[in-house]
């Protein structure tokens, strides 16, 4: 591949891996798997960019890579209890692109909506999603029954849900 190739599927790449990956993880119950997956589809992606029209949209085009990459991953997987049926990773995949649009700017709307939360609710938001720790490992962690724990989440993810909205309404 000549140079000129090689930065152009550098820069689409770049530019569209965030939204590949989030492709990805409608698909797949775990963040640590989307990412390997990611990586498996930017190789196949690379391997196959000669075939890809520049004059045609690339994050659909990798995503059918990424799609592929999935359904490997899970064949692979198939002595793991699998979350989705493979009906609903072929709904989920066919159903994305058309939510794809918003997704940045409920990202950003969730990015302030998270700066807005006291301290102590955004550092549980993080020690939550941002490991792989259980809930009853946190809650031991954080004083908290398991129980607790449930509740004050789902009290923060309420009230982020509701932030995300108005504040996406707001910009309409």
């Amino acid at each position: 591949m000549d140079d000129d190739r090689s930065r152009q599927f550098v820069m689409l790449f770049a530019r569209h891996e965030r939204d590949l990956y989030r492709y990805v993880l409608t698909l797949l119950p775990s963040p640590a798997d989307a990412e390997d997956v990611v990586q498996e589809a930017a190789t196949a992606l690379w391997q196959n960019f000669e075939s890809f029209d520049p004059d045609r949209p690339f994050l659909p085009w990798a995503c059918r890579f990424a799609y592929h990459q999935v359904l490997n991953f899970r064949r692979r997987q198939k002595t793991h209890r699998r979350l989705f049926s493979g009906a609903v990773v072929e709904a989920l995949a066919v159903e994305w692109p058309a939510h794809a649009d918003g997704a940045d700017a409920r990202c950003e709307a969730l990015d302030r909506c998270l700066g807005k939360l006291p301290p102590a609710d955004r550092d549980l938001v993080r020690l939550r999603y941002a490991s792989d720790e259980e809930v009853g490992a946190l809650a031991g962690r954080t004083g908290q029954t398991p129980n607790a724990l449930y509740k004050s989440l789902q009290r923060i993810r309420k009230g982020l849900l509701d932030c995300v909205a108005r504040t996406l309404n707001q910009e309409r």
